[in-house]
């Protein structure tokens, strides 16, 4: 249904379809204008933030770590001058009183002056703060993490300033459970580092352990995530807060060849690559390496507290079940706020599929139907069928106009530095994944440099789960970029036309190696030589192609003798074995 009635004008169905959000947190306060429009609600695009870096907890503790003090007279003035130009902003873009929602948690709510302080705001913008109650503020931070992935399913873990929350919750299609009594402890970023300036770090380390242990039983997580757990090799760790998020930060600073270095959202490292970063910050005390020099986007306050920060996960790891995978979010008040706001049907979107949408042809179902075909009837990643081939028949034609050279490389970016990097609710594997499929769907063809990035891009998939599952979903992602590169050079104006040519599965078996006795190592991920009891898989794909030249030129079939190039290459020595045959009819 479209948005526009009869006398509207664009700016007003614009601004009406603005929120404005103010974040009074406990380390900063944040600005920011998002549409809540229909058709893109679900990655919640912002269109202005701005943050005034303001810590009401570090003023209300500067004199003693426990003792609280008043919020000053001068800060609150500063706040609220900035809250007047921010009302000034809103009125810019049109936004109505009622449009405009100010959010304050835990260090004004817990200020001995809290009162006094939200009436000064009200005064200044006639704005009523709402201060949010521990459960509110817990509830919010949980939406702004599931609002950050697709799918979320394991344990969740809320580092703050003054308390570190610790739940279970699950997500799928926008349907949450979650912990009904999620344990809090007193041993936030803040907190433990003011601790730790004064106290015996292994006394700390074991109070917290031992705390930790007394009370994880409270959290009954259910037996369905226990089995998951169980069948994956651990739990994911889904993590929000600054302090973890400037671990993330550290953690890239070590890693130069990551290809995602500018996006923390929807990183996600192994349990023993972030739990040996914690144990050194913990028994170091210090960040690693001789030279500590600037790190991108890690100020010298989180840099201060990431040795608390190690000590907290290393006892807390010593407690906790078994993980697998750590996953961290920006999701915050801003992005809880907002999700709280969808219906039930948009937090239940793929926000790839609604990131990559507004450029779709307009027949991209058509384009996917045809790519479908050439799908074996079971045993297809559900990533690839569910999520990266859709997004790909939206993207399919958007580097259309750049020059050919050109095209493979900048739709390999087009996630992390392209036209889709900013949505929200993308992990690094989905961004890694819909770079190589669209590249290949350009044919490719990219300088060494990138070769070396694409490679990077395959590696942050293979990071995570099963590493024999990894590779599968990198070769079904090259493969359905393969086919899509042939079926955009019979189809490039955005439209299917009937009875061309589409694709036949024949053949499609488990075969035991012989041959080659092919396997690959869990561990490294690597292929070997030796008997095994190992499935390949074996399919035969046809491509059933008219006779007409006029609608099949030589270009046409030149692409064709390409993929089946390409396919054969990608075929040696997989799991996944495919043999492109093409028949002619009249």
């Amino acid at each position: 249904m479209s948005d526009f009635g009869d006398n509207d004008i664009e700016t007003e169905v614009v601004s009406r379809n603005l929120v404005g959000i103010v974040d009074i947190g406990s380390n900063g306060i944040r600005f920011s204008i998002s549409s809540k429009a229909y058709h893109h609600a679900r990655i919640m695009p912002c269109v202005f933030k701005d943050r005034v870096g303001v810590s009401l907890n570090d003023i209300q503790f500067s004199g003693n770590i426990n003792e609280r003090q008043p919020i000053p007279d001068d800060i609150i003035k500063e706040i609220c001058s900035a809250m007047r130009r921010f009302k000034l902003i809103c009125d810019d873009f049109g936004l109505a009183e009622n449009s405009v929602r100010v959010i304050a948690t835990q260090a004004t709510r817990d200020a001995i002056n809290s009162q006094e302080f939200v009436k000064a705001i009200y005064e200044s913008t006639g704005w009523e703060v709402e201060v949010l109650s521990k459960v509110e503020e817990g509830k919010l931070g949980v939406y702004g993490v599931v609002s950050s992935f697709n799918t979320v399913s394991g344990l969740y873990l809320d580092l703050g300033c003054g308390h570190v929350q610790l739940s279970w919750i699950k997500c799928e299609n926008g349907k949450i459970v979650q912990s009904s009594e999620p344990l809090s402890l007193p041993y936030g970023s803040s907190r433990l580092t003011g601790r730790l300036q004064n106290e015996n770090k292994k006394d700390l380390f074991f109070e917290i352990k031992n705390n930790l242990k007394s009370i994880i039983d409270k959290l009954n997580i259910p037996q369905e995530l226990i089995h998951e757990a169980q069948s994956q090799g651990g739990f994911d760790l889904w993590t929000r807060g600054g302090g973890l998020r400037g671990l993330a930060h550290l953690l890239l600073s070590q890693y130069q060849e990551y290809p995602i270095q500018t996006i923390i959202n929807g990183l996600a490292y192994s349990y023993d690559d972030f739990s040996n970063m914690c144990d050194f910050l913990f028994l170091k005390n210090r960040i690693p390496g001789k030279k500590l020099g600037k790190i991108f986007k890690l100020s010298e306050k989180r840099k201060y507290q990431l040795p608390a920060v190690g000590l907290l996960m290393s006892a807390f790891f010593e407690a906790l079940p078994k993980i697998k995978t750590i996953h961290f979010s920006e999701g915050g008040v801003r992005e809880g706020t907002m999700y709280s706001l969808l219906p039930d049907e948009l937090k239940a979107q793929d926000p790839l599929v609604v990131s990559s949408r507004p450029y779709a042809p307009l027949l991209a179902g058509k384009y996917l139907q045809l790519l479908e075909t050439s799908f074996p009837v079971k045993k297809v990643p559900s990533i690839i069928s569910t999520r990266i081939a859709p997004a790909l028949c939206n993207l399919a034609f958007v580097h259309a106009s750049y020059p050919k050279e050109l095209q493979p490389t900048a739709a390999l970016h087009v996630a992390t530095r392209g036209i889709i990097a900013g949505c929200h609710g993308l992990s690094h594997r989905t961004r890694a994944l819909i770079g190589i499929a669209l590249c290949n769907r350009w044919g490719g063809n990219i300088p060494e440099t990138e070769e070396k990035y694409l490679q990077a891009l395959e590696n942050v998939v293979l990071r995570e789960g099963s590493k024999l599952e990894a590779k599968r979903i990198v070769w079904w992602t090259k493969y359905i970029g393969t086919i899509m590169y042939v079926i955009c050079g019979v189809h490039p104006g955005g439209n299917i036309r009937d009875e061309v040519f589409d694709f036949s599965v024949i053949d499609e078996k488990f075969d035991a190696i012989h041959l080659e006795d092919l396997k690959i190592d869990e561990n490294s991920g690597q292929t070997m030589n030796h008997e095994s009891d190992t499935k390949i898989r074996e399919f035969d794909v046809v491509v059933r192609i008219s006779k007409d030249d006029l609608k099949t030129s030589a270009s046409v079939r030149a692409r064709i003798i390409t993929m089946q190039k390409k396919i054969r290459k990608l075929s040696t020595r997989s799991v996944e074995r495919v043999r492109i045959g093409v028949q002619f009819y009249e």
